[in-house]
């Protein structure tokens, strides 16, 4: 997915994500720009690429796997309420 309204770190997440696959948070902060970061600085790459991408129906979802936070690119299901098709 390209497109100029992400930032380069936030294509670069996108990129990483684009398999549909979840991803760990360490595949994630190799995409930052600063490697001595703390790994918690993803969070709001994050929420600005949530932003972005929820009017288009899609999203990144975290979910749990063996106690570790795991993240995945998804597209929404559509609501018969919400006017999209």
């Amino acid at each position: 997915m390209t497109n100029s309204k992400f930032t380069k770190t936030e294509q670069l997440m996108l990129n990483v994500l684009a398999d549909g696959y979840p991803h760990t948070r360490e595949e994630l902060h190799a995409c930052l720009p600063d490697e001595l970061s703390a790994l918690g600085a993803i969070k709001r790459h994050l929420s600005g690429i949530r932003k972005k991408l929820r009017p288009q129906g899609q999203d990144i979802i975290c979910e749990l796997r063996d106690r570790r936070p795991l993240y995945r690119h998804v597209r929404l299901l559509a609501s018969a309420t919400d006017g999209r098709r």
